[in-house]
């Protein structure tokens, strides 16, 4: 047995199901069914977690859309393996944007109206403002995305 070839068998059969997962999540099925579904493979908290980051990631890559502000961002979801975040990045070079500074803000508006705000890393700092994000992206590194709390 060579190993080698099973890993590599192991991980494609894994990305497969997980592409699959996917598909299934955005064509309209709930999450806890699917994850009832892949409980041999995958915990049930696993596939919730990771779907409702593809959730997070498809409502901002549709708010980004919108706002004409998707070809200067890059939205991405980590995986099915922790941490399971949906994240973005500037993909935009600054040369290519006069309003380049700008573009943090723009990003948290547009993201505002589907409920969608910013955050950096888990643990990375005690506060986290508007001006430590902008740092992260203007500074070419992803931050997460993260649902808007509710107001008290």
């Amino acid at each position: 047995m060579d190993i080698q070839t099973e890993v590599n068998n192991y991980v494609g059969e894994k990305r497969k199901l997980v592409d699959a997962i996917t598909r299934e999540f955005r064509g309209g099925s709930p999450a806890k069914a699917i994850a009832r579904l892949v409980v041999p493979a995958f915990s049930r908290d696993q596939v919730t977690q990771y779907l409702a980051a593809v959730a997070l990631h498809d409502a901002a890559r549709k708010a980004l859309k919108e706002a004409g502000l998707d070809a200067a961002v890059s939205v991405s979801v980590t995986g099915i393996d922790a941490p399971r975040e949906a994240r973005i990045a500037l993909a935009a070079d600054p040369g290519e944007h006069a309003e380049h500074d700008d573009l943090p803000s723009r990003i948290r508006a547009a993201l505002r109206d589907f409920h969608v705000t910013l955050d950096v890393p888990d643990g990375e700092h005690d506060e986290v403002t508007d001006a430590l994000i902008d740092e992260y992206l203007l500074d070419g590194e992803a931050v997460r995305l993260i649902r808007q709390k509710a107001r008290a």
